[in-house]
């Protein structure tokens, strides 16, 4: 055997190369990577749209808020019904649809008949798209490859997001500036394309069994959230996380008024404050990933949260750029560890006929408590600056540290389990 065998051979045996292995997933997550720079992208344009337009914290939040709150609204049926379909065939089709709606945007910004109210009109149709799309991508993973393979899966996954989210800005960042918006989300909208012909080249390798046949969507949307609020772990794992989401995940949201306002930069300083958060989420997923296992991950999950907090004090407490990238950059390596350490836990511990219903939950806290924190800290910071209200929400995510803290032992051993993330 040559050595470019072995090395291959030993590549999928370890970490990431166990979920690659398997040629379905592996046009997955190759496809859906494209399309992630693309979002970054496009999130990166609407933002900066925003605030040029605006000049306002308030409006950052309401655009932000405009995307997240069909997921608020339709997060539990999403998940019912992630629970009960093909979920391929409903990516295929919310795909196809979030394409059209991009590319009706890119054609309104490039002829310059975009305002505030049709942007935010538009997060809004981004955010009925995604209160479907995510709860099925988040729970796709269990359908291509085998359980034992899960881990690695769900780590590459958040390799690739957070490599997006690296590059995806500092492209956007400088498209922006010498081309203007219309041509970045034009080239979101190719990279939309690339992940809708990818869906088209999988299947399903795998089926869990699926929502209690005879039942109602309504009652197995309250069935869903019944199994959350009553689960020991999940249900306070998940309460930590929203607090999180809302109070530390959400300054990113608030980055065109800080790029412009607290560091008096441009388009290519938002791009590198975004990229920086992506750049230290990357070494935050391979940390994970070679961690290695499931043992500890709820200490992890509290201890990063604690560290992030720390730092979201140390960036809103500065005015000196370089000091806001590096804050900026190590607070994503810890974010980047948080979510996905107790994403793991969770996928870990649930029935997988609830995985859609209580994924799609995960997906709320994820997505939709930034949003909620943006529009809150934006508007707080109408009278107070963007500063103060990054620094009260690092101080509410401590708060809730202390009042979790004595029940960690307990957690960890419900969370945890028997199962392991070991490399082989």
């Amino acid at each position: 055997m040559s050595l470019i065998n072995r090395v291959s051979d030993k590549f999928f045996q370890m970490g990431i190369g166990r979920s690659l292995r398997h040629a379905h997933y592996r046009v997955y997550s190759l496809t859906n990577f494209v399309a992630m720079i693309g979002t970054w992208q496009q999130r990166i344009a609407i933002g900066w749209l925003a605030w040029e337009m605006t000049e306002s914290g308030f409006w950052l939040g309401v655009v932000a808020m405009s995307e997240s709150l069909p997921l608020i609204l339709l997060v539990t049926i999403a998940g019912a019904v992630a629970d009960r379909v093909d979920r391929l065939r409903l990516l295929q089709a919310l795909q196809m649809v979030q394409v059209g709606i991009a590319a009706v945007l890119t054609l309104l910004t490039v002829f310059g008949y975009i305002n505030i109210y049709l942007l935010s009109f538009f997060s809004f149709g981004f955010g009925l798209i995604q209160a479907f799309h995510l709860p099925v991508r988040m729970t796709i993973a269990p359908n291509l490859v085998p359980r034992e393979d899960l881990t690695p899966a769900i780590g590459l996954n958040a390799a690739l997001f957070n490599t997006s989210r690296f590059v995806g800005p500092i492209i956007a960042g400088v498209t922006i500036a010498q081309f203007g918006a219309g041509v970045t989300l034009a080239l979101c909208v190719a990279a939309m394309l690339v992940f809708t012909v990818g869906l088209r080249m999988i299947e399903l390798v795998h089926h869990e069994r699926s929502s209690t046949k005879g039942s109602g969507l309504i009652e197995e949307m309250i069935a869903g959230v019944r199994y959350v609020g009553t689960h020991s772990s999940i249900g306070p794992l998940l309460l930590l996380i929203m607090t999180s989401a809302i109070f530390s995940r959400s300054f990113m949201d608030l980055f065109p008024g800080f790029a412009d306002q607290v560091f008096g930069q441009g388009p290519e300083g938002l791009g590198i404050l975004f990229s920086a958060v992506g750049g230290g989420g990357i070494f935050g997923a391979f940390w994970l990933i070679h961690y290695g296992k499931t043992s500890g991950l709820t200490k992890v999950s509290l201890g990063t949260l604690f560290m992030t907090s720390i730092l979201l004090i140390i960036f809103s407490a500065t005015k000196l750029f370089w000091v806001g990238v590096v804050s900026a950059a190590l607070a994503g390596t810890f974010l980047a560890i948080t979510a996905n350490s107790s994403q793991i836990l969770i996928q870990n511990t649930v029935d997988g006929s609830m995985r859609g219903r209580v994924m799609s939950l995960y997906s709320l806290t994820y997505r939709a408590g930034p949003a909620m924190g943006a529009l809150l800290m934006g508007g707080i910071s109408t009278w107070t600056g963007l500063q103060v209200p990054v620094a009260g929400g690092a101080i509410i995510c401590l708060i809730a540290l202390a009042i979790i803290a004595p029940h960690r032992k307990r957690l960890a051993s419900e969370l945890e389990g028997t199962s392991s993330l070991s490399k082989s």
